[in-house]
């Protein structure tokens, strides 16, 4: 009789701490699914893309690496091969025309200045030419982005050879915008010119000037004939010197 009530009593001490082991199992888990639906519930909120602002200085630093590419493609296109005195006459002129309110304030604007669809009037020949389209010489176009890059950071500074010129053409051409403008430089095979106040003003007396006489215009004194054999014109090579801007 007593072991059968001991054994009841045992049986009973076991139920009750089954069951406390089962509430507080049950505990655990609600509190845990409690958290999971949380967590389901607190992604479900969140946003499906995440925008994110560049900083201002990441900003300056891509838009200064833009500026130093183009600056290498006009170094590039119009002066390679020109010696570091016409390459660096050449960027001045770029940068002179960022400062003038007659051009783009940045050197890409002033480089591709002309290239939109609505206007013919390409700045540099390049831009419109096809020769972008073309290989570039490998070696001569990472000695271009150097050079452009030390330019933009002021490492190479430019010591104002052009006399502040905005405009160039090669010697081997004379564009008739040339005689409205004030010549500063010859640097290589490039002829460097400013705006003349003068200028316009100048050509259009000439152009409004009668012609009265012939008399003085042409020399008297006829040299020898010269055969067209005996000429020997002047070779540029192809792609290292543009006609200018």
């Amino acid at each position: 009789m007593m072991k059968g009530m001991v054994r009841a009593h045992r049986r009973a001490d076991c139920a009750v701490v089954g069951a406390v082991a089962l509430l507080a199992i049950s505990s655990v888990s609600a509190h845990e699914f409690h958290l999971y639906t949380n967590e389901l519930t607190a992604r479900a909120a969140l946003p499906d893309s995440v925008t994110v602002t560049a900083s201002p200085v990441a900003l300056a630093r891509a838009h200064k690496a833009a500026e130093s590419e183009c600056l290498a493609e006009v170094l590039y296109y119009e002066a390679r091969g020109e010696g570091m005195d016409g390459e660096k006459a050449v960027a001045e002129v770029v940068l002179q025309r960022t400062q003038s309110r007659d051009y783009p304030e940045t050197v890409c604007g002033v480089v591709y200045d002309g290239v939109q669809p609505d206007r013919h009037d390409c700045q540099f020949s390049f831009a419109c030419d096809g020769s972008l389209r073309k290989p570039k010489d490998r070696a001569a176009w990472v000695r271009m982005q150097a050079l452009a890059e030390k330019i933009m950071t002021g490492e190479v500074r430019l010591s104002g050879l052009t006399g502040r010129a905005i405009a160039y053409h090669s010697v081997e051409v004379a564009p008739a915008w040339a005689d409205a403008m004030l010549k500063t430089a010859q640097i290589g095979n490039h002829v460097f010119y400013r705006r003349d106040p003068l200028g316009q003003a100048r050509l259009a007396e000439a152009a409004a000037k009668p012609i009265e006489s012939l008399t003085g215009l042409f020399t008297t004194e006829i040299g020898p004939a010269i055969s067209s054999e005996e000429v020997q014109p002047q070779i540029q090579i192809a792609g290292t010197v543009g006609n200018g801007a």
